[in-house]
Parts: structure tokens; C-alpha cells; sequence
């Protein structure tokens, strides 16, 4: 079993690229360090990585490559985490689950796992157990969603999934007591191709990335009700993701297509306005962003394998830190961080 309550800072990324999980330590200036031991086998395509928030397991989702039963297949594969050193080893053998997964969410206390596969159209979820780690579906699973999803994002209660289409839309999930999933919403539209979503700390607005309309779109919620807000946010060139920070008041948005990452201030209503400077050069083919809850900026550089790092001043202004990009042997597209 791992250990939690690490006052560490680390950082993961995960890529189809290498069969692997780069790992760093993070110091109070953003810095990072490789981690010993690093990067941690994952065998696979790895595609997305989630560590719990009681910082005791992880997991990493592969499009394909694993052998469970025999058979080569996509699946989930659970490490355990070592709060002292940030080291992963292997935990529980590979699990299945639907066609292509593609991103990964554990409810805030870290007794399920919820993973999307944009090739069978379906969410499987499972308990976790605290002690091993041993994934059991639950009744039910895999349970459906809007066509060929690529993203997803859970609700900071636990209590909703929102999931998006690039045909369909965004639709949102209700997240039952005992982990289970009732059925989706009616989709909304979310612009011309919907790349990318995510959700404000205090629940109230959700985000789309429209990766071809080069714009952010804005959702009000209401328990498990989305309402469109009026008009979208014009963003650079292919949106592909985006991260909120702590405080809930400012929204990043990584441009795989102009290589730099868009900053908004986020208003009491929803509404985004660019902040000063915006937007900041990155890396090549941003795919993925992240923040931690010290200030700072992580970018995961597809096109130049590496991790851009920034400190993020009060109105959103973005400075690299020292040593920025710090370089990764895969395409980084997705970002863990335990902090």
C-alpha cells in the first residue's frame, strides 16, 4: 500500500509515445527535479494518469498494448504511490475497460474511478480499494454517454460528470451515492468541434474548449443542469485544454495550433475577459494544462516533448520559471500532479 499525507510536491506526464510516466519533484519556485527511478513503466499507450486524493494510488488509462485475459487490449493499470520519494510501482494488474480511454476522474474521496472511452461511447467505474488498490466494476458499468467522447470532468462535490463530443456536444452525468452513474443529459451544443472541458472549484460554470471555432464556451450550473451562456470567447488557434486555478478565478487555455496559452479572468457571472499579456508563448503543440496550488503553471508540450512551467502572478500575468522547459522522452499530452 502507499503512504499519503506527503507534504511533496510532484508532478506526472504521460504521453502514447513512451511506454511511461515521467515524474518530477516540484520545488517551491517551480522548479523540477526528475524523480530516481523515473520514468515508471506503463507498457501500453498511455493516454491519461489520476493519482488519489488521499495520495495512496494511482492510475494510468492506455489506448491499447495491455494484455488482460490473454487478450491486447486498452485498459487501466494502478500503481502504488510513495509519498516521500514520488516513486510508482505497479500495484494491480491491467484492467478493462471500454474502447480507447481517454481521460480518467476519481471522486474527491478516492473510492471511485471513472474512466472515458471515446471508442465504445461509455464511462466504466469502479470502487477502489483503499487498502490494495483492486478495481472492481460496479453495477452497472460501463454506462453510456454521447457518441465518441474525448473529455471529461468531474464536479468538485463528486456529484456529476460532464462529458463532451465533438458531434454531440456537452452532456452532464449524475454521479449517484453509491458511485454509480444515471443516465446523460440531452446534449448541448458547445460550438463547432468540442475538444476539451472542465469545471470551476465552486461548481458553478463549465468550460469548452471548441477546438475548431478557436473559442471558449461558457456553461451555467444548476445542480446537474447546464445552461448556455450567451456568445463565446475567442481563444488562439486550437484550443485543446483547459485548467481553472484554486481560487476559481482565472482560466488558462492551451493552443495546440499557435503554440501558446490563452489567459482569461473569470467574472462573478461567468463572463472571461483576457488578461494583461495574454497570450504567453509556450512550447510546441501545447496539449494539456495544469495548475498546482502554489501558483503555478504546467504545460505539457506535445510537439516538443516537454513541460513548460510558469508562476502565475495576481492578475494572471504568466512568467516561465528557471529552467523552463524542463525536457520528457514522449509527446507529454496529460498532466498528474500531487501537491
Amino acid at each position: 500500500m502507499g503512504c499519503g499525507g506527503s507534504s511533496n510536491k510532484f508532478v506526472y506526464t504521460v504521453g502514447q509515445s513512451a511506454q511511461g510516466i515521467f515524474a518530477f519533484k516540484i520545488s517551491s519556485s517551480g522548479q523540477l527535479t526528475f524523480i530516481t527511478g523515473a520514468p515508471f513503466s506503463t507498457g501500453g499507450r498511455p493516454t491519461a494518469i489520476a493519482i488519489m486524493p488521499s495520495k495512496t494510488f494511482g492510475f494510468v488509462a492506455s489506448a491499447g498494448g495491455l494484455t488482460v485475459g490473454g487478450t491486447q487490449t486498452g485498459g487501466v493499470v494502478g500503481y502504488s504511490f510513495t509519498s516521500k520519494t514520488g516513486g510508482l510501482s505497479i500495484a494491480n494488474a491491467a484492467v478493462n475497460t471500454g474502447a480507447n480511454p481517454v481521460s480518467l476522474a476519481i471522486d474527491p474521496s478516492s473510492q471511485h474511478l471513472y474512466v472515458l472511452s471515446q471508442g465504445s461511447s461509455n464511462i466504466s467505474a469502479f470502487s477502489i480499494d483503499s487498502f490494495t488498490g483492486v478495481l472492481t466494476p460496479l453495477n452497472g458499468s460501463p454506462f453510456p454517454t454521447v457518441a465518441a467522447p474525448v473529455s471529461m470532468a468531474m464536479a468538485p462535490s463528486g456529484g456529476a460528470l460532464y462529458v463532451v463530443s465533438p458531434t454531440q456536444g456537452i452532456s452532464a452525468i449524475a454521479i449517484n451515492a453509491d458511485g454509480t452513474l444515471g443516465a446523460a443529459s440531452a446534449p448541448l451544443p458547445a460550438g463547432t468541434s468540442p475538444r476539451f472541458v472542465t469545471v470551476d472549484p465552486g461548481n458553478h460554470f463549465v468550460y469548452v474548449a471548441d477546438s475548431a471555432g478557436n473559442a471558449v464556451l461558457g456553461f451555467s450550473v444548476s445542480g446537474t443542469s447546464l445552461t448556455a451562456m450567451s456568445g463565446s470567447t475567442a481563444t488562439g488557434t486550437a484550443p485543446d485544454a483547459l485548467a481553472i486555478n484554486p481560487d476559481g478565478n482565472l482560466l488558462f487555455v492551451a493552443n495546440s495550433g499557435s503554440n501558446n496559452v490563452s489567459v482569461f479572468s473569470i467574472g462573478s457571472g461567468g463572463a472571461l475577459t483576457p488578461a494583461q499579456g495574454s497570450p504567453v508563448s509556450t512550447g510546441t503543440a501545447p496539449a494539456f494544462v495544469m495548475t498546482d496550488r502554489s501558483g503555478h503553471l504546467f504545460v505539457a508540450d506535445s510537439g516538443s516533448n516537454d513541460l513548460a512551467v510558469f508562476s502565475i502572478g495576481g492578475s494572471g500575468s504568466l512568467t516561465a520559471v528557471s529552467g523552463s522547459p524542463f525536457a520528457v522522452q514522449t509527446s507529454a499530452s496529460w498532466i498528474a500532479i500531487v501537491d
